[in-house]
């Protein structure tokens, strides 16, 4: 038989391969289909249709954003400086208000009872929303409610549609006043915030860092907002959850500052701004830093007078409080006075011994025989008397001339006499602009790189300067000429000098640790919810130009003044301290004459670990603030030496 014959046979009967009674089962199965989806349209078009209607007009979808926790703040050793709380605040959301006058204003009355709102004022707000088209934006109309006022509230709410209990992360700065400066406080959002802050994802009722370590570390305690979308009905009641997603706590905050360190030197400078005999009078403001001399670490940081961040939260209630220190204009409670600039008077003499030696207008071992003052002849042989503080009467080296704080000595070091002793430059303008250079090159004339808002750069004075500024309206021509003078006012940090307490330790901390200045910081590390270290705040710094050697004479005056000197009274019995006192004169807004008070030094001498500034607005540098910065010493010490 033919192969291909076989092949091409036809087979006889019936195919196979024909799905008859599939086919039949497919058909009916999308006829059932057909028929259930037939039923369903009559029951939700006609039989239930008014229902679906009414909850098509009434219910809606809302998505809810839950605020995360903020990350929490520890000093060094762990110790919370804060507490989260809940802010209660009550909401109406207007669009899901009755539409019946008469029945929102039942419930505007019904808030009276609740939380003490006025129903004018509640009706005043929902109108001027609805006006502008704003009526699908919930609106505050009491905030900082009282907790049994918020549970009152929460358990009526669902009789009460549209009004809503909204709560918001707050703080309750539980370390006290003392920490008032350094923490800031946070606050709610003002319309120009609002609008930088929505391009970063913030919600309008997110809290935000106003102040302090809570503005600059925003990024790091605010954590990540999550939310719940939700469908529900006119009364605001949950109908159906239809997504989550849980929000990130902040990061929290480990400080450099001691606690414990924090507050008693903000009580030891409290007790001290009373007049101590001088006759200057009480002081009004004061400011002292305690860093670490080689890293920058800044262990206490205080500003007097101090004030409760908590009065920041709680505004109404508190309101003459806050507009007391708002309009403070006798101390300037809010200013933190160790960022901000003063006369630093004889402190500054530091700076210019070290110009003077690098410079070569003396040596180690240049004397002078110093007395009461300094006469200059200028010209038409005219005589200028330049005082010093006290009549010395005795041969002065620099480091005899640090340890008595003579004004002859840094005058004859910086400008000369314009006879036998040069200054540091060929010329009376060169030497100025030599000091302002050697100011500079210690950090004066620009901010620490401190990691707290509100820091002022000081002013370092040179002839470029004066000719700039002392002109116009109020000067006499000429008056902005550089003179002799200017540069013997610069030499002992009167004038126009000026610098900050913080710019003062950290200058201090350069001449300690050999040539380094470091940049302060307040926090040490980021740590993450789950405790483990984000990122930890490295110590920077920048060399100074200047031989060691140089640095090494400074210190041995600064150890002068505090063994023999002007400085004693900073003398400490568990350590050896170096240190330089300083009174700079200035005029008050009356006209009268006053002086501030100040004493920067660092300890232990051979193996310096801290440096201590101290600052008071009014008062006599060795008489108030050397024995202030001794018994910081000591308590450093003894308590938090590790």
């Amino acid at each position: 038989m033919s192969l291909l014959g076989e092949g091409l046979r036809t087979p006889a009967g019936p195919s196979r391969n024909r799905p008859h009674g599939n086919v039949a089962v497919l058909r009916a199965f999308i006829l059932l289909l057909f028929a259930i989806l037939t039923v369903r349209l009559v029951d939700m078009q006609i039989l239930r249709g008014e229902e679906f209607a009414q909850r098509s007009r009434e219910n809606h979808i809302v998505r809810t954003n839950i605020l995360p926790t903020r990350g929490l703040i520890t000093d060094r050793n762990g110790e919370p400086l804060v507490k989260n709380v809940g802010v209660y605040a009550a909401t109406i959301l207007p669009e899901m208000l009755p539409a019946s006058p008469e029945a929102r204003y039942r419930i505007y009355l019904r808030l009276q009872e609740l939380i003490g709102v006025s129903p004018l004022e509640v009706q005043t707000k929902v109108d001027e929303a609805i006006a502008a088209g704003r009526d699908y934006i919930a609106i505050r109309i009491a905030t900082n409610l009282p907790r049994e006022a918020a549970l009152a509230l929460e358990e009526a709410s669902s009789d009460l549609p549209g009004v809503s209990l909204e709560v918001t992360p707050g703080r309750l700065y539980t370390a006290g006043a003392a920490f008032s400066h350094v923490l800031g406080y946070i606050g709610p959002q003002t319309a120009e915030e609002a609008k930088r802050l929505r391009e970063r994802g913030y919600q309008l009722n997110e809290p935000v860092g106003k102040e302090g370590i809570e503005a600059w570390y925003e990024a790091d305690l605010r954590g990540q907002i999550g939310y719940t979308a939700a469908e529900q009905n006119a009364q605001g009641k949950l109908i159906t959850l239809l997504g989550q997603q849980d929000p990130v706590p902040g990061n929290t905050l480990r400080l450099n500052i001691d606690a414990g360190l924090q507050r008693y030197v903000a009580e030891l400078l409290e007790a001290s701004m009373e007049d101590n005999g001088t006759g200057w009078g009480d002081a009004k403001q004061a400011a002292a830093v305690v860093m670490n001399a080689k890293t920058g670490q800044v262990y206490a940081l205080v500003s007097i007078p101090t004030y409760d961040n908590n009065v920041y939260a709680d505004a109404e209630r508190r309101a003459d409080e806050l507009l007391r220190i708002q309009n403070d204009t006798v101390t300037y409670t809010l200013l933190n006075k160790a960022l901000n600039p003063a006369a630093p008077g004889s402190t500054f003499k530091l700076v210019t011994a070290t110009a003077g030696l690098a410079e070569g207008s003396i040596t180690p071992n240049t004397a002078f025989q110093i007395g009461c003052s300094l006469d200059i002849k200028g010209e038409n042989d005219v005589i200028y008397n330049y005082p010093d503080w006290r009549c010395h009467n005795m041969v002065m080296d620099v480091r005899t001339a640090i340890a008595w704080s003579s004004n002859v000595f840094f005058f004859l070091t910086a400008g000369g006499d314009l006879e036998r002793q040069r200054g540091l430059g060929k010329d009376v303008e060169t030497s100025g602009a030599v000091l302002a250079a050697w100011a500079r090159k210690f950090g004066f004339g620009k901010p620490t790189g401190i990691d707290l808002f509100g820091e002022s750069p000081g002013r370092v004075p040179d002839p470029q300067w004066k000719r700039r500024t002392k002109v116009g309206e109020g000067f006499a021509p000429g008056e902005n000429e550089w003179f002799l003078g200017d540069t013997y006012n610069t030499a002992i940090g009167q004038g126009d000098v000026l610098a900050t307490p913080l710019q003062i330790a950290r200058m201090t901390a350069a001449i300690a640790n050999g040539g380094t200045l470091p940049v302060p910081h307040v926090a040490d590390a980021v740590i993450g919810p789950d405790g483990r270290v984000v990122r930890t705040i490295a110590p920077e710094g920048e060399r100074v130009d200047v031989d060691p050697r140089w640095l090494e004479v400074v210190r041995e005056g600064m150890l002068g003044s505090v063994q023999y000197g002007a400085g004693a009274r900073a003398a400490s019995s568990r350590t050896t301290v170096a240190g330089k006192t300083g009174t700079a004169e200035f005029f008050k807004p009356d006209g009268t004459k006053s002086q501030h008070a100040w004493f920067t030094g660092f300890a232990p001498y051979n193996d310096p670990e801290i440096v201590v500034t101290v600052y008071f607005d009014i008062g006599v540098g060795g008489d108030k603030a050397a024995p202030v910065a001794g018994k910081i010493i000591d308590y450093y010490m003894e308590k938090v030496r590790r």
